[in-house]
């Protein structure tokens, strides 16, 4: 189990990276960086030599190599089979020591990196559709999450805090459900490019209610063949969007801070209470910085890192306060 502990872990790492590897292959306009999946412009890696290129873009006429995009994309998907590995193989030990350990949470890990792999797929194939996008998105979370339940079942080191009734299991509930509706709504800001429609903080283009769009903000749906790189929708609909998102911003602010100071009442949890509070405030002042200096590749990217932290952070305390026979 020390062992299976440890690759779980190890998991959790790649996973990790590999999401923060995705937000920022997102952000820097590469998700179509390869026109073709799983190779790129029908090769194994990226053209690089001249000749490669000239012939990648006969092949594909209707989007021209760059270079500097397509790599990117390529080393992104590189880790995500790396991890679709690891979870293999976390898969085939739990097999074969069926009668010591559960089977139920690697075969579910499986079908969801299957599944996450078609995402990835329709997300070149559907020209970055937005639910797409999203849906990849928050399935690398889930991977995430669920190679974190994973590894903290397996390190017996790591039990339920011992007072119970301090800290509520359905307090972290609700704080999960906030801080996922909020990286959803994150993930639909970003795939809707919808991120700089709103100058400056906390007005919006100089206005506390600005001119919005709510009807078409949030259509899931808006058929194929449509290419949706930098976005289609008008700026009434992107602000829409952007607001929405801050208007979690404030409901969630509010729970998390409530909830770390619960946390920080409980010797036992107080690390874990000092984590989020750490993480969200992080979270908070990587979210305005986005706005202020016009969105900074790497403030961004940390954006989505540190929300994936945050999600993990409340993992853990869920695990914490499960409740035991």
């Amino acid at each position: 189990m020390k062992n299976y502990s440890k690759l779980a872990w190890f998991g959790v790492a790649l996973a990790l990276f590999v999401v923060v590897l995705g937000a920022f292959v997102r952000l820097s306009d590469a998700g179509l960086g390869c026109p073709d999946w799983p190779g790129c412009y029908g090769q194994a890696a990226w053209p690089t030599e001249s000749t490669e290129i000239a012939q990648a873009n006969q092949a594909f006429p209707e989007r021209a190599v760059e270079p500097h995009k397509a790599w990117k994309e390529m080393v992104h998907r590189y880790f995500a089979g790396t991890l679709g590995l690891v979870v293999l193989a976390l898969f085939i030990w739990a097999f074969r020591k069926r009668d010591e350990m559960a089977l139920t949470l690697p075969v579910f890990l499986g079908v969801v990196i299957v599944f996450q792999a078609a995402l990835g797929m329709w997300t070149v194939t559907l020209q970055l559709k937005p639910v797409i996008v999203m849906a990849h998105l928050m399935g690398g979370m889930l991977t995430l999450s669920l190679l974190c339940w994973l590894a903290l079942t397996s390190s017996r080191s790591i039990t339920p805090y011992r007072y119970a009734g301090h800290v509520k299991q359905s307090m972290v509930v609700f704080a999960l459900v906030l801080v996922v509706l909020q990286i959803m709504l994150g993930g639909w800001t970003s795939s809707n490019y919808a991120a700089l429609s709103c100058v400056g903080f906390p007005l919006c283009n100089g206005q506390l209610w600005p001119d919005m769009n709510f009807s078409e903000a949030f259509v899931m749906w808006r058929g194929l063949g449509v290419n949706y790189e930098f976005g289609v929708l008008d700026a009434p609909s992107r602000v829409a969007i952007q607001m929405t998102h801050r208007i979690g911003f404030v409901v969630v602010s509010f729970y998390l801070i409530w909830l770390s100071l619960r946390l920080l009442k409980n010797r036992e949890l107080m690390p874990l209470g000092l984590t989020v509070l750490g993480l969200f405030t992080t979270q908070v002042a990587l979210g305005i910085s986005n706005v202020v200096f016009n969105l900074p590749l790497f403030v961004a990217t940390a954006h989505n890192g540190v929300a994936a932290l945050l999600l993990l952070s409340l993992i853990v305390l869920l695990y914490k306060t499960r409740r035991t026979a």
